[in-house]
């Protein structure tokens, strides 16, 4: 296998990963936020509100990181596709 295979391989690997990282990240911040949010109704002290306070900022993190990685991912996604093409035409 010559080392482009082996290489688009690597990088169509690593763009799925990304992809399967980036949708659980999102999912279960999202779930983790309703959770706490649930909470509210029994969970009433000053801990509650650190708390909070601690996952808007995560979360305001997390926003800024998924929308960094999309335009990784997509150009990933042409660089694939480029290599792809490159592979079978020549």
């Amino acid at each position: 296998m010559s080392t482009a295979q082996t290489d688009l391989q690597a990088m169509i690997d690593f763009r799925q990963r990304l992809m399967r990282f980036n949708a659980t990240l999102d999912t279960e911040y999202r779930a983790m936020v309703g959770s706490w949010r649930t909470l509210g109704d029994v969970w009433r002290d000053e801990k509650y509100r650190e708390f909070g306070g601690a996952l808007d900022e995560v979360g305001r993190g997390i926003d800024r990181y998924l929308a960094a990685t999309s335009s990784h991912e997509q150009h990933l996604q042409r660089l694939i596709a480029s290599i792809d093409e490159y592979l079978r035409i020549r």
